[in-house]
């Protein structure tokens, strides 16, 4: 099985799609958007809702719902309410809608659970197309506005002294993050794609000192659990996503360990 089509496109597309979630989790960690991941992936749903009932591509439906998520979520509703509470609101409204309209489809339908869980032992050609393109362009924003993102995440203060336009660079970050999750979120599955982002992000701040080398880390991480979740699925017939994450979480706690160990022996 390792050898076959199927399984190589499957590790050709978890490479490329790890090589991007570590950057992206730290900058989540850092503004402190982790619930953010969560609520963007759900609105996916309505994405692939809609996709299935009007008989379009969920990949085009799934990014326009989650870029202009984004956009909602980046408009300054916050003289009233916090930023949590937004979320939590937004977030189930969109989930209840997509539930409503997930029940006029036909029971068992294979897609939604695909959307849900993900599927990625089945991804073809095009699919690996759109992936690398998607992670190819993303990881070129990051490396082009890695000066604006990193300190509207570190000091915004100094984000403001240095004439930067926070509202637009963090409407240009929800954005990205939107269209990537909409494009990694039907290979993970959209109830564990923010755990991808957040959980290698989460293993490198325990044993990084510097934000590079938090981004090293994680995206190390990210691929050593792709890579590791998908072969265990792959060996024992498990759903690909829970298996990546909880391969994830296993690194999370040897992460842990080792910042116990390097805390005792300085």
């Amino acid at each position: 099985m390792l050898t076959q089509d199927f399984f190589i496109n499957s590790l050709v597309a978890v490479v490329v799609i790890s090589l991007v979630t570590g950057a992206l989790g730290s900058f989540m960690i850092w503004q402190r958007l982790s619930y953010l991941g969560d609520s963007l992936s759900h609105s996916s749903l309505l994405g692939v809702a809609l996709a299935l009932i009007f008989k379009i591509s969920p990949s085009l439906s799934i990014m326009l719902i989650a870029i202009t998520f984004a956009i909602l979520l980046s408009l300054n509703f916050n003289r009233l309410y916090s930023a949590d509470t937004i979320l939590n609101i937004v977030t189930n409204v969109v989930f209840s809608s997509s539930l409503i309209l997930m029940s006029f489809l036909p029971s068992g339908n294979n897609s939604i659970i695909s959307s849900l869980f993900g599927d990625i032992l089945t991804l073809d050609q095009s699919d690996i197309v759109l992936i690398f393109l998607t992670s190819a362009v993303v990881t070129l924003i990051l490396i082009f506005r890695w000066r604006y993102w990193l300190m509207i995440s570190i000091n915004q203060d100094l984000a403001v002294v240095e004439k930067i336009n926070v509202t637009f660079v963090r409407l240009e970050f929800l954005i990205t993050l939107a269209i990537f999750i909409a494009i990694a979120a039907q290979l993970i599955g959209i109830l564990l794609i923010a755990a991808f982002l957040l959980i290698p992000a989460a293993s490198a701040r325990l044993i990084s000192k510097t934000p590079m080398q938090m981004i090293i880390v994680a995206t190390v991480f990210s691929v050593i659990s792709g890579i590791s979740g998908l072969m265990l699925s792959a060996s024992f017939d498990l759903l690909t996503g829970p298996a990546i994450i909880l391969v994830a979480a296993v690194y999370l706690i040897i992460a842990y360990f080792i910042r116990l160990v390097l805390s005792r022996l300085a």
